[in-house]
């Protein structure tokens, strides 16, 4: 072989051996950015970005909240991983939120798309047209049917008008786009427009919505006693018991049952007496009673309710933040939370759990739901001594989703604190007079000393019926 070959075949070996040890970096690929599109000026938002890098190397992320200026790389995560960040808006506006990331030889990615937040104050959409009959007899009470929708996902307070110059006070608080109900009873024939519309927390109110027309006919019936005052309380920790009062003698009622999420109302079952157990199967709902009278119905106006009071997110500080409220209660009579002090004992009948890492400061590493009755002996506060509700917590696996059936009390599952070691997670709560509650732990910032907890509270106590 002349020397001019055996030098160009040592040059194709070398080629092929460079070549084979070099391998060319790819970028990641830009990352996908999701959370809340719509709050409040001051709200905590958390949002999730994730990006892949094509070599599995680990990627590190950079936030754009507002458009110009950037925050710093973040800490290294996990190619595919998820990685959490909350932002606050103090101001009205609309803001777009993206991202890029970053791989550990330096090659970025381009920038996300991006996700536009409208931050200000937002009234509730205009329920849909109320659902009910269109013809009816006077003397007789109908029932009819809206729901309305909230941008923010808040519950809202829903009032009827009826087009006879009578307009109802606005109801109780729903869950956004849940359905809500009215009765109403005509005295005189002719047609009506009947609509609705709906207030938040904050007083926002949405317009009106469409009309429904109804038309009313003169009634031969003489209507009588319609049930009364109607009760609910828990039978068994999941049957529900019913009672109520009339005041003519029927020849039997009818129990009415309109499970969560149904425009309708279902009968359940006849009884000759003024009291019935039901068994929801796990679900919630309103209940209504009809009293028969020969060949017609008189239905109660009433429609108590086994839903759970719906709260949402709250920031809840961790025990050790003495200038924050730490302690986490529920209004027995509506449902609502609040927050409150946990370094004064006048607190202690308000409040049903705290947030701790059981130990001075609240750098963690792990955080977890503790009853209050802890709270004077925990490392990490200053918690005076007082009758400190005793409250138990689910302590194994969290829950799957939450409209999970809630885990019937014993020792064996219940503990006095929840380690809140895998986020997002669900923990049931049983408090001191036998309340059931559901937490959602969306996520914990041991930077800040702060956990988001959103929350279920059923207000019957006993009940464990949480479907919402």
């Amino acid at each position: 072989m002349s020397k001019l070959l055996r030098f160009a075949a040592a040059a194709a070996a070398l080629v092929l051996v460079v070549g084979a040890g070099c391998k060319k970096n790819s970028a990641p690929e830009a990352p996908t950015v999701s959370g809340p599109t719509s709050a409040r000026p001051g709200d905590t938002l958390t949002y999730h970005f994730d990006a892949t890098d094509r070599e599995g190397d680990s990627v590190f992320f950079m936030i754009s909240w507002r458009g110009g200026d950037s925050t710093p790389w973040s800490p290294a995560r996990p190619s595919g991983g998820e990685y959490t960040q909350t932002h606050s808006y103090t101001d009205t506006g609309t803001y777009y939120v993206k991202a890029k990331a970053r791989d550990g030889e330096d090659a970025e990615s381009g920038w996300s798309d991006s996700i536009r937040v409208r931050i200000g104050a937002f009234p509730p959409e205009a329920p849909i047209r109320p659902i009910g009959p269109a013809r009816c007899s006077t003397g007789l009470a109908y029932t009819w049917t809206t729901k309305a929708s909230h941008p923010l996902h808040d519950s809202v307070r829903i009032q009827f008008s009826w087009g006879d110059g009578n307009i109802d006070s606005f109801g109780h608080m729903v869950a956004n786009n849940a359905s809500f109900d009215s009765m109403h009873t005509y005295s005189l024939r002719g047609s009506y427009k009947i609509a609705a519309r709906a207030r938040d927390a904050a007083g926002f109110e949405s317009p009106w919505s469409e009309t429904l027309v109804v038309t009313v006919d003169s009634s031969s019936i003489v209507p009588r006693g319609a049930p009364r005052s109607l009760v609910l309380s828990a039978a068994t920790d999941s049957t529900v018991n019913i009672v109520w009062a009339v005041d003519s003698t029927p020849s039997r009622y009818v129990v009415l049952f309109k499970e969560t999420g149904a425009l309708d109302y279902d009968s359940v079952d006849g009884t000759l007496t003024p009291n019935y157990a039901h068994n929801p199967a796990h679900r919630t709902g309103q209940y209504r009673v009809a009293a028969v009278y020969d060949t017609h119905h008189i239905t109660s106006t009433e429609a108590p309710s086994t839903v759970p009071y719906w709260n949402s997110a709250l920031t809840v500080h961790e025990l050790s933040d003495t200038a924050a409220n730490a302690g986490y209660g529920w209004n027995r009579k509506t449902g609502e939370a609040s927050l409150y002090d946990m370094t004064v004992s006048d607190s202690a009948d308000r409040v049903d759990f705290y947030v701790t890492d059981s130990a001075p400061g609240f750098a963690g590493p792990l955080y977890k739901v503790a009853s209050p009755s802890l709270a004077p002996q925990d490392p990490g506060g200053t918690v005076p001594t007082g009758s400190w509700n005793f409250t138990w917590f689910t302590h194994l696996d969290s829950l799957a989703t939450e409209n999970s059936i809630l885990p019937r009390f014993s020792q064996a599952l219940y503990r006095s604190s929840s380690l809140l070691d895998s986020l997002p997670r669900f923990v049931t709560c049983c408090t001191h007079d036998t309340c059931y509650a559901l937490l959602r732990v969306a996520s914990v910032d041991t930077i800040n000393g702060t956990a988001e907890i959103e929350s279920w509270f059923q207000a019957i106590k006993g009940l464990r019926l949480i479907e919402h």
